[in-house]
């Protein structure tokens, strides 16, 4: 590289603008001739979302979902010229943990395939850039996809075990799974509760704690509303009221199954 940029000072210095422009037409041109991209930071097929993508190596078997953790060997450079900003060898991470253009590049392979994965800075990392890679990069990824597993299906409610029978005055719908005749929660007690939130549609468990310290001075109105209807050892379900935008309804099944004094502001 260094001998053709000597080269082409040496030429700058002896050829006379004269010269230059009595150069044939066709001389002229080869000269500004653009430089043909290097094979290794382009693709062939484009997606609609913008990727695009070169099958080097088929693979087999099923591919990945946004909920799969893959194992992959891969070299990440930047399309400008080159340069390799990072690589992996058998790294593991989470489909849906990566740049939009590197997890919809992973769910085209199948295990034992080689992708060359061509990603605009829009599905990258933007304006922003960061780390080697500066603002508005496109990216080239060489990407072995070794294997991949998926996580097991979320749990789903049953359809008989979604609704709520009562509601109350604010509109909270509520049903009582299990009765017990333990203490009432008050706004100075700390909740120790077990509960699961659900799509109310669908049944499919969105999130599931356990032992989880609530204090009801600090936790929403809503939540606070269900626990003070509840007693220690009782399970309740609750129905949230219809979002006024109609976004996806979400209930909860809360197991009340401690007091404490909630702490102080203090602490």
């Amino acid at each position: 590289m260094k001998s053709l940029t000597l080269k082409r000072a040496f030429m700058a210095a002896v050829v006379t603008p004269a010269l230059i422009l009595a150069l044939a037409p066709a001389q002229a041109a080869a000269q500004v001739a653009a430089k043909p991209k290097n094979p290794v930071l382009t693709c062939s097929v484009k997606t609609p979302e913008g990727l695009s993508y070169t099958l080097i190596k088929p693979g087999n078997g099923d591919r990945p979902n946004a909920e799969s953790k893959v194992i992959v060997n891969y070299k990440g450079m930047l399309t400008a010229d080159g340069t390799e900003f990072d690589s992996g060898q058998a790294a593991v991470f989470p489909v849906g943990g990566v740049i939009p253009g590197f997890a919809q590049g992973l769910q085209l392979m199948q295990p034992g395939g080689s992708y060359r994965l061509c990603i605009p800075a829009a599905l990258g990392y933007g304006a922003a850039g960061t780390g080697p890679i500066p603002a508005n990069a496109d990216l080239v990824f060489e990407v072995d996809l070794l294997s991949f597993t998926n996580p097991p299906p979320k749990p789903v409610i049953p359809v008989a075990e979604r609704t709520c029978s009562q509601s109350t005055a604010t509109g909270l719908g509520f049903e009582i799974v299990k009765s017990a005749t333990g203490k009432k929660p008050t706004d100075g007690d700390m909740a120790l509760v077990d509960f699961t939130i659900f799509d109310a549609a669908t049944g499919l468990v969105q999130q599931k704690r356990e032992w989880e310290k609530i204090p009801l001075n600090q936790a929403s109105p809503i939540f606070s509303e269900s626990l003070k209807m509840m007693q220690t050892g009782s399970t309740y379900r609750f129905c949230m009221p219809k979002a006024a935008d109609g976004s996806p309804q979400s209930n909860i099944i809360v197991t009340l199954i401690d007091l404490r004094p909630a702490p102080s502001g203090d602490n």
